[in-house]
Order: structure tokens, then sequence, then C-alpha cells
């Protein structure tokens, strides 16, 4: 039998309790449905941790939540840099007559679907 060393086990722990906390949605008061907690990345010597912080807990420091908020942007914006990076690959080897374009002003996008959960609501 294979026994897991302890580094492996709080490893596992630590990932199923950082989904579940991923996974924890409420409704405000106005029936806007939001993810309760949040992860924050920070470095604490060599290592870089995730601290998690409820929504509602009032105590919660405003620049977890600050920090926590730019970290997610920034892998937005991370992911739709890959994915211009894979059209534009893609576009160049097909040296398609039609390119596809892939607008990434996301404006209108987020307006058009608070409408729709405003309307659900």
């Amino acid at each position: 039998m294979h026994k897991p060393n302890l580094t492996t086990v709080i490893d596992a722990i630590a990932s199923d309790i950082a989904q579940a906390f991923r996974e924890e949605y409420r409704v405000d008061r106005h029936g806007r449905r939001y993810r309760a907690k949040h992860a924050a990345l920070e470095k604490r010597g060599t290592k870089s941790i995730s601290l998690w912080a409820d929504m509602d807990d009032p105590n919660a420091p405003h620049t977890h939540f600050q920090k926590s908020f730019a970290q997610r942007r920034h892998q937005i914006v991370d992911d739709c840099v890959q994915l211009k990076t894979d059209v534009d690959v893609y576009n160049d080897k097909r040296n398609a007559a039609q390119p596809i374009q892939v607008p990434l002003d996301f404006t209108l996008d987020v307006a058009e679907l608070q409408q729709v959960l405003r309307k659900v609501a």
C-alpha cells in the first residue's frame, strides 16, 4: 500500500476547501447572485499563499477585496491575451480571406447580461 506524505494530504485538503469556497454563492437583497468568498494571493517569504475572506464579514479588510478583484481581473486579461494570440496564429496559418475577429471589449456583453439578470430577479 502506498501512504501519501503529509504535504500531499495537506495540499489535497487545501484544494478541496478552495473549491468549496469558490462555489459558495449567495443572493443579495436586490436579487443579485454573488460569490461569497474571495481569495487574494500573498507572498510570505519565498512562498505564495491564498488568503480567503467572506464578503459578508464586516471585519474583512477592504484591501483584501481590492487585491482579490485586481488579481481576478489580471487573470481575465491574461486569458484575453492568450485568446488574441491563438486567433492571430490561426488567421496567419490559414491565410484566411475572412480572418476570425474576436472583439475584446466586453462592455456591451456585461451590460446585456446584467440586464437579463435584472429581469430574472
